[in-house]
């Protein structure tokens, strides 16, 4: 056995501990087999990548699973890697030796977790890296430094700003084909167009059975838990295009309807209905147990599990996967955004919006006011701004936010009595 497939096995073996401890570990809620089917399949998929005869693309948040898993590549994307690690407790010395390099302690946490790994090189190695330029800006940067680093080269997608203009579509649809062979052409696998539809195909039946869950999470008592449903994160996930979505996501619908005919509640009794925007802590379940548990408030839907994306043509893949990436509301004006926010106000019932702000996420932040100014005109809804880190634990203080989301809660209660008097 070689030295790099010694160390490979090695670091697979202790992930794999890892995963079997954190599957055993009691969690705050009852977990839905399509739950445990989505996390196995992940955690599968990353241990592959160690494999000895993987091919490996490293891939920023929103570059297209389906152009890898076309040429029976494997797709990382590199800040699931982040998450994995601050929900396994082995990020502090990651984030440690990223910032004794020099990295600044108020950048993006998954990418200084990302950076501080790879020079701990516990990473799998990359054949190839692809990032986009929306809507992490820090992104191409960081994957330059990576495949400095690597020495193998980085991909390109530059995403445009006018998201729904037809030239828009034309531009990214060539990016992608020419990616697409460029990868075929490094790893030499011959791209094959009619695998690449079959795995379009597959997109397409996990985004019905998803799209179909998202409706059945309308329900009112809610049929699922936010803690557990936030980590499907369908805008983003690297499953896109694999059979394992497929069947997961059909497990979901029938597990849903299941609770729904039962009359099982997530939550009960169900006070408040609240929208999470943003992903969440991956170091704890501590923030939604407490609104869930404690304060019996539900999070009834995710933004980072809304569909905006129509489905796809897979005899025109390129085009279909162009479409889906420009269909993002947070690529453009933030208008785009700002009015799904107010339709998912409004399809799910929601009583408060929590916006969480990681100090990294200048994208994401940036739009944090402009939204909240937005849907005070348009809604009369509470929209609480939480600072709160994704990844870096050693920014959390468990009192401190529970006295901010104690006071949030206060707001709801206090306009849900005033309606009752009222009423």
């Amino acid at each position: 056995m070689t030295v790099v497939e010694e160390q490979r096995k090695r670091q697979r073996e202790f992930f794999a501990l890892q995963f079997q401890k954190r599957l055993k570990r009691s969690p705050g809620y009852s977990p839905l087999k399509s739950s445990q089917a989505r996390e196995r399949a992940m955690f599968r998929l990353f241990l592959e990548s160690f494999r000895e005869g993987s091919i490996v693309v490293w891939k920023s948040t929103f570059v297209p699973s389906e152009i890898i898993y076309s040429l029976g590549a494997i797709p990382l994307y590199i800040e699931s890697f982040s998450a994995v690690a601050a929900a396994i407790d082995i990020c502090p010395p990651m984030l440690d030796a990223s910032e004794k390099c020099g990295y600044s302690r108020d950048s993006c946490s998954f990418l200084r977790a990302v950076l501080g790994a790879s020079h701990k090189d516990i990473l799998p190695r990359p054949d190839a890296l692809v990032s986009t330029s929306y809507y992490c800006d820090g992104d191409p940067k960081i994957f330059d430094i990576l495949a400095e680093e690597y020495k193998k080269p980085h991909f390109y997608l530059h995403v445009p700003y006018a998201a729904e203009a037809e030239w828009a579509v034309e531009a990214l649809a060539e990016q992608l084909e020419e990616i697409t062979l460029e990868l075929a052409r490094l790893t030499g696998k011959p791209f094959d167009r009619e695998r690449l539809s079959e795995i379009i195909q597959n997109s397409n039946e996990a985004r019905k059975h998803l799209l179909k869950a998202n409706e059945l999470r309308k329900h009112i008592p809610a049929p699922m838990l936010g803690c557990e449903a936030i980590d499907y994160i369908a805008s983003i996930t690297q499953l896109w295009g694999s059979p394992e979505l497929v069947r997961a996501s059909k497990l979901l619908c029938e597990e849903l309807e299941e609770r729904i005919e039962k009359g099982v509640a997530a939550v009960n009794p169900e006070r408040f209905r609240l929208l999470w925007c943003h992903l969440r802590p991956y170091y704890n379940d501590e923030v939604f147990n407490y609104l869930e548990g404690q304060h019996k408030a539900v999070v009834a839907f995710e933004s980072i599990n809304l569909i905006t994306w129509k489905e796809m043509n897979p005899a025109k893949p390129f085009r279909s996967l162009a479409e889906k990436l420009l269909a993002n509301p947070a690529i453009g004006p933030y208008e785009r955004m700002s009015r799904e926010v107010v339709r998912m106000v409004r399809d799910y019932q929601i009583d408060g919006v929590i916006w969480m702000s990681p100090w990294g996420c200048r994208h994401f932040n940036s739009m944090a006011q402009l939204i909240k100014d937005d849907l005070r005109t348009v809604l009369d809804v509470p929209f609480y701004i939480l600072d709160l880190e994704c990844i870096d634990k050693r920014n959390y203080s468990k009192e401190q936010v529970r006295t901010r989301l104690d006071a949030f809660i206060e707001v709801l209660g206090g306009r849900k009595e005033g309606c009752t008097q009222r009423g």
